[in-house]
């Protein structure tokens, strides 16, 4: 018959066991944040390309309604009107955008506020046909 005791030892782990698991999941762990962390920058690159994208079509509907493009002079900078007038939705939890009107020609800034990348910048110029572009390129992603 075997005792209380020799089954109770039996079905016990040990602390060397539990530490190895404990240093496998630590160094898995180790292996997958710099990927997570690449991924979710490439991630919010691509949202500031598309949302000034986003902002360059709206700019022509606008323009197409009201004779002109928004700002009609100088620079927006507070999203807010910016979501307002031109009938979008940007959110600024990583991005701050800005539009610029210097004589006839448009530039839409999108600066990054936190992360990795602080002073990440992508601007898109007015010709509107031309691909969103870092203004540093070593700044950014």
């Amino acid at each position: 018959m075997v005792s209380l005791r020799a089954m109770i030892f039996k079905r016990a782990v040990t602390l060397i066991e539990i530490m190895v698991v404990l240093i496998i999941i630590a160094i898995l762990i180790a292996l997958a944040l710099p990927g997570f962390n690449q991924t979710k920058e490439r991630g919010l690159t691509k949202e500031a390309k598309a949302n000034l994208k986003l902002i360059s079509v709206a700019e022509k509907i606008y323009r197409m309604k009201n004779a002109f493009y928004y700002p009609y002079s100088g620079s927006e900078t507070v999203a807010s009107n910016i979501n307002e007038s031109l009938k979008v939705k940007l959110f600024e939890e990583n991005w701050d955008y800005s539009i610029t009107k210097v004589g006839s020609y448009f530039t839409i800034y999108a600066n990054r506020t936190a992360g990795a990348y602080p002073s990440c910048q992508y601007r898109l110029g007015w010709n509107l046909t031309d691909e969103p572009a870092p203004s540093n390129p070593g700044d950014c992603p």
